[in-house]
């Protein structure tokens, strides 16, 4: 068998009890550090153009001809909303939101983004329909976060990242101290450091890993539950209804907990020099 795995295997073998709660918590310490480094792109409302609402992707606003009648209204009620590309659709009266005009208008989300183009296009093309107002690429792309959250997900962020290492060194700690006989006696035998060394940065690695595919299934959890409430999403992390924006958390999140989990391995290694650790005098 490689030396590499029977090192490896042995290790995680030894994983159990107090040790094993130990790591435990060192992933879950990883995954609190990538969910927060994911909030500071996910969390807060889009930051509106002038003059124009925020919206949500596939949202848009259609304001109505002050001149129609209410069974116009209705009438063009109906018709949309048995669109296909229609999944809901609201009337309200413009004073309701804040606007001078007369008239009412509709607030209709579309099943999805795509959808959302060629329903604007149909509507636009009804009689008594004055403008409509739809998301832009601008408002998609920015995300409003207050100073004061912005310093408290780096605070957090900075000491999910400090307590995971300090949590790392003493598992590892712990861990090796049942194979240091075992260490001295393979180093008496010669065997290299590079031999020694890659099962306890794997082990590391490892940690992140998990911890990854922890951040991944969260994400994309959430993302599908913002995508069916998509109203209540936008007043607090409008960013869990990018698509884009969820995929691009989700693969450099990954990346950052495959290398914070080399980091713990390396900590883990720089333990492997302690004096008892070394060849029998």
């Amino acid at each position: 068998m490689n030396r590499f795995f029977y090192l490896f295997g042995n290790l995680l073998g030894a994983i159990s009890g107090r040790i094993g709660a130990l790591f435990l918590g060192v992933i879950g310490l990883m995954l609190a550090a990538l969910l927060i480094f994911a909030a500071f792109f996910l969390v807060g409302e889009p930051v509106a153009q002038e003059n124009a609402p925020a919206l949500a992707p596939g949202e848009m606003i259609v304001y109505l001809s002050p001149q129609l009648s209410s069974d116009d209204v209705q009438s063009l009620y109906l018709k949309i909303r048995d669109m296909p590309e229609t999944r809901t659709i609201n009337y309200r009266f413009t004073q309701e939101l804040g606007f001078d005009q007369a008239g009412g208008l509709f607030i209709i989300q579309a099943v999805n983004s795509s959808a959302a183009s060629s329903l604007q296009a149909v509507i636009d093309g009804m009689p008594g329909i004055m403008s409509i107002d739809s998301v832009t690429q601008a408002q998609k792309a920015n995300i409003s976060l207050s100073s004061a959250l912005r310093l408290g997900l780096l605070a957090a962020l900075i000491l999910s990242v400090a307590g995971s290492l300090i949590l790392a060194r003493h598992a590892f700690s712990l861990l090796l101290d049942g194979f240091s006989s075992e260490i001295r006696l393979l180093r008496l035998a010669g065997t290299p450091e590079r031999v020694l060394q890659p099962p306890v940065i794997a082990l590391g690695v490892l940690c992140g890993i998990i911890a990854a595919i922890f951040l991944v299934v969260v994400v994309y959890l959430l993302h599908f539950l913002a995508l069916s409430h998509p109203q209540a999403t936008l007043r607090a992390a409008c960013g869990l209804l990018l698509p884009g924006r969820v995929l691009m958390v989700g693969l450099v999140g990954s990346l950052i907990g495959i290398v914070l989990g080399g980091l713990i391995g390396l900590l883990g290694v720089s333990l492997t020099g302690r004096e008892r650790f070394q060849i029998y005098s």
